[in-house]
């Protein structure tokens, strides 16, 4: 089984094991960058590449009243995320899909986060570009990155990831770039990435 291929994209009996170990690999940084995020009252919120739904439930448990939504390229991550969600019903709705072509139309979401996904990507300026498009005028983008998460040519992001990410999010429109590296639960760092639409 080609590990980083599956964390990249999950599939049949080995996107199953991969999903469960990422539920609990990332769960500190998942719920760290919701917390970024802090969404409030009836938000409407995407979270792009959700892989087993860990961010999805958080996200439904940090405001009561936010309707939470999420795409992701893999059909067995969107089965186990929906497994994973039920109990919040019609509040979370996924399905299949990349960040290169959401169905959403302009300005109707106030926030898109984003956990160890932004990094596959592709093309990046332009997914990042199609974020854009469908957030409000101040609405918020929120990434999280692990320096060990897998890339489309099967090497890790590593340590240095921010200085091709923030020209790219910058080259896509967004305004108020900011990014922190921070130590990360399972060793290594994780990088966090804010950013709004800007409003003019």
């Amino acid at each position: 089984m080609d590990l980083n291929r599956q964390f990249a994209m999950p599939q049949g009996l080995g996107g199953r094991f991969v999903g469960r170990v990422m539920a609990v690999i990332n769960r500190s940084q998942v719920r760290h960058v919701v917390g970024e995020l802090a969404a409030v009252g009836d938000e409407h919120v995407l979270e792009i590449g959700f892989g087993p739904g860990v961010g999805l439930v958080a996200l439904a448990r940090s405001a009561p009243r936010i309707r939470v939504a999420g795409v992701d390229p893999s059909a067995q991550m969107v089965v186990a995320a929906r497994r994973r969600t039920r109990s919040f019903g019609d509040r979370v709705s996924v399905r299949e899909g990349t960040a290169a072509a959401l169905d959403w139309a302009d300005g109707t979401l106030d926030a898109v986060l984003a956990t160890n996904s932004v990094q596959l990507w592709q093309p990046r300026v332009e997914s990042l570009a199609e974020v854009l498009r469908v957030l409000r005028p101040g609405g918020r983008l929120v990434l999280g990155v692990l320096d060990r998460a897998v890339l489309p040519d099967g090497g890790s992001a590593g340590r240095q990831f921010d200085l091709s990410l923030l020209p790219d999010v910058r080259a896509a429109g967004f305004a108020g770039v900011e990014a922190a590296w921070r130590p990360s639960a399972g060793g290594g760092r994780e990088l966090v990435v804010r950013a709004v639409r800007p409003s003019g």
